[in-house]
């Protein structure tokens, strides 16, 4: 991809993406598909919004009830995304296709009100893919998106990241071509693959509701701690490629934004002898049997609120859950 194909993001954008990993695309996302996710939330919850007393837990990952495909729903970041990933073509359409109301709420909690905690005793840093081996090169995780649907503001549940902690993971997977297929921290935060405790750079994401946030698939991220209890809701959307990334490219304009990262990050403008040495999976999330549960709740939730109401259920599982197996490639 040449400069003079760049639309939507600013060099000033491109630049801030390759020295330290993420950008911000302001309103990325149209304020009436903002609307339409979070219009019936607290039903799904249930949970009463103006009573804390009624919020039993702190984070919840609700599941998706309706979808948008995802070039539809956030046009403006989808330009941006095609752009760092080097072009919509590259971009595997045919899974994950479409973004959805399966919102991240953070409520805090009254333990947290009065508490300050340094952003590397959070405890769950890690970088997103729970359904496939990890490799230097993997395109299943293309970039990790978040996606605002309120307005955030410091000390309110933003995720925290550590652009420093690229270079961590970068040469963790480039030292180790067998993969991973797991990156979460240690419970005591001692052996973790994104070396926070080494870390000296934290930035809390905070922003406005239809602001996308497009990071580095390699970015350590780690939820944070609500103190100020102003509910938040984010989603979490994956964009995949149709193949790894290549780190070894005939000609160097062709090397993505996210690929120009990596090898910028190893000092190196190609890596034509490295390969992976184990074979290439993915699973099942281990979170897909918890998010069957919460369909069924919500579901009946919200056709108890529809008798009342006489508003109609809108939920892709109206009948039960459906079904999801990721395709191993």
């Amino acid at each position: 991809m040449t400069v003079t194909e760049y639309k939507i993001l600013t060099p000033e954008q491109r630049s801030q993406f390759l020295s330290h990993g993420w950008v911000k695309i302001p309103q990325g996302v149209p304020r009436e598909n903002i609307a339409r996710f979070t219009e019936n939330v607290w039903i799904r919850l249930g949970y009463d919004p103006e009573d804390k007393e009624t919020w039993t837990k702190e984070k919840i990952h609700m599941p998706r009830h309706r979808e948008i495909v995802t070039s539809e729903f956030m046009p403006k970041a989808w330009g941006a995304m095609c752009e760092l990933l080097g072009g919509e073509d590259r971009i595997d359409k045919t899974l994950f296709e479409s973004c959805g109301d399966s919102l991240i709420v953070n409520l805090g909690s009254k333990e947290w009100e009065n508490a300050n905690i340094h952003p590397r005793d959070l405890g769950n840093w890690h970088i997103d893919g729970d359904w496939f081996m990890h490799y230097l090169d993997s395109g299943e995780q293309g970039l990790t998106v978040i996606v605002l649907f309120n307005d955030i503001k410091a000390k309110a549940g933003g995720t925290y990241i550590a652009p420093d902690g690229i270079a961590n993971v970068v040469k963790w997977l480039h030292d180790h071509p067998e993969g991973a297929s797991s990156f979460e921290q240690d419970p005591d935060g001692s052996r973790s693959i994104c070396g926070i405790q080494s870390c000296s750079e934290f930035v809390e994401l905070t922003g406005q509701a239809g602001d996308v946030i497009l990071l580095h698939p390699f970015m350590p991220h780690s939820a944070s701690k609500n103190h100020l209890r102003i509910p938040r809701f984010i989603t979490n959307p994956p964009v995949t490629l149709k193949e790894p990334l290549n780190l070894n490219r005939p000609n160097p304009e062709d090397y993505s934004p996210v690929e120009k990262k990596i090898l910028n990050t190893l000092g190196v403008s190609s890596l034509p002898n490295w390969h992976i040495t184990t074979e290439r999976k993915r699973f099942t999330p281990r979170t897909r049997a918890a998010k069957d549960a919460m369909i069924i709740e919500e579901v009946e939730r919200m056709k108890a609120h529809a008798s009342k109401t006489g508003i109609p259920v809108e939920s892709m599982h109206i009948n039960g859950p459906i079904l999801y197996q990721v395709v191993v490639g």
